[in-house]
Parts: structure tokens; sequence; C-alpha cells
């Protein structure tokens, strides 16, 4: 026997095309299999679920701002230096988004409103 006819005969469907053993079926009605969703990727199936909470009304894009990229935010000069290190062992380089240091949007309230409410004498 080759071994391409053992590797053909044992290989397994994970396509779906098999479907679920008749006695699961009945249990999961309407199952569907994603092709393009491997659960390699977390990404995807984020913005899947973010496209689920939206729907029928709201449509937005497939891949977001950074396309299917992963995207990371250093708040501290710390964490820069870590994941400029991880990128160094790791050997990829870094397309940089945003400028550094963390800021408040102009529209964002920095003093309470109320902070003066109760004041003790």
């Amino acid at each position: 026997m080759r071994a391409r006819e053992f590797i053909i005969s044992e290989a397994k469907d994970y396509s779906g095309a098999a479907g679920w053993h008749p006695d699961v079926a009945a249990a999961l009605p309407n199952s569907h299999i994603w092709p393009e969703l491997d659960n390699s990727s977390g990404y995807a199936a984020y913005r899947f679920g973010v496209a689920l909470a939206g729907l029928p009304q709201n449509k937005m894009e497939v891949a977001g701002p950074t396309g299917l990229k992963f995207v990371t935010i250093g708040y501290t000069q710390a964490e820069e230096e870590i994941l400029n290190a991880a990128a160094g062992l790791v050997g990829t380089p870094k397309v940089q988004l945003t400028p550094g240091g963390s800021k408040e949007n102009k529209d964002v309230n920095t003093v309470s409103p109320v902070s003066n409410w109760n004041k003790r004498k």
C-alpha cells in the first residue's frame, strides 16, 4: 500500500462538508462553518462579532482601519521598550501609527463640573 492511499483514507474532512453526526445534528440547528474565519486569527473573529452586534442596520468595513494587522499600544516608555525588544527578537518591523504620549481628546472634561459640591469648612 502506498502512503498516499492510507493518508487519503484516514484524512478527516474539517471543512464541515461531512456534516454533524446524526445524533448531534438535531441539537445544533442552523450551524455553519466560516472557512475564511480561521481560529488562529482572534482579530477576524472579533471583527465578525462587531459586525454581528451592529447588523442589520449598521454596515462596517471588513478589515477596519488597520487592515488585518496586529496592533499594539504602548502608553509608557517601559512598554515601548518591551515592544521593541520583542520585535527585535522575532525580527519584525513596525510602523508607527500615532505619536507617543497619551493625551485626552480636546472634548474630554479634565475637571469635574461638580468638584466643589461638598466643600468642608
